[in-house]
């Protein structure tokens, strides 16, 4: 399926929005984000797959899903208290730490994007809307790799995998947020320091 084209000024609404995120929780564009602590920050629980009980057929489901293929589902936002928008986020604790960390922040951003929710499945088949998952995809890795350390990483010559684990995330997240920023093409168009974004002070709360 074709990825969404975002609308004219949304990649750097997300910045923008990324950053202000960034500066209620005291961190500046440079520095790493826990999505755990933006959730604690946005009063959104966050739960491992591996806590949730039920009866055997839902402990064999789960079974499945963490340790057979894991690939099934990696995170979820759920409504307990629907009609209230009160959300809680399951996450697949199977996977790497920098995939949890990747995953809860998608899931945080359709909360910031104000998605609606919608019914998991209808008719047997999964519902959801491409354009709201490729938002949140792209929300979340404003979040985890803003511009400004994207262009940081790629002006300094830090090796990917070195700058991933400096920020939380893996090789391939780094990787995208390099080329979709277009740090890595302004690095090697202007290669020095001079270009290297200014640290700035993280700010009080």
């Amino acid at each position: 399926m074709a990825r969404t084209v975002f609308r004219r000024g949304f990649k750097s609404e997300c910045e923008a929005l990324a950053a202000a995120v960034r500066a209620e929780m005291g961190l500046g564009t440079l520095e790493r984000l826990d999505p755990r602590a933006l959730a604690a920050d946005l009063g959104i629980a966050v739960h491992p797959l591996s806590s949730l009980a039920g009866n055997s057929a839902t402990a064999a489901a789960i079974d499945h899903v963490r340790t057979v293929d894991p690939s099934v589902m990696s995170a979820m936002t759920i409504f307990p208290d629907w009609p209230l928008r009160h959300r809680v986020i399951i996450f697949n604790d199977a996977n790497t730490a920098q995939r949890q960390a990747s995953d809860i922040a998608h899931e945080l951003s359709h909360g910031l994007r104000m998605h609606e929710p919608r019914h998991a499945i209808i008719a047997g088949c999964r519902d959801y809307s491409r354009a709201e998952e490729d938002e949140a995809a792209w929300l979340s890795g404003c979040l985890l790799v803003p511009r400004d350390a994207a262009l940081a990483v790629a002006m300094s010559g830090t090796p990917i995998q070195s700058a991933a684990a400096e920020y939380g995330v893996s090789d391939q997240m780094m990787s995208w947020r390099l080329n979709a920023t277009g740090a890595r093409a302004r690095a090697a168009l202007h290669p020095g320091p001079e270009c290297l974004p200014d640290r700035p002070a993280a700010p009080e709360r």
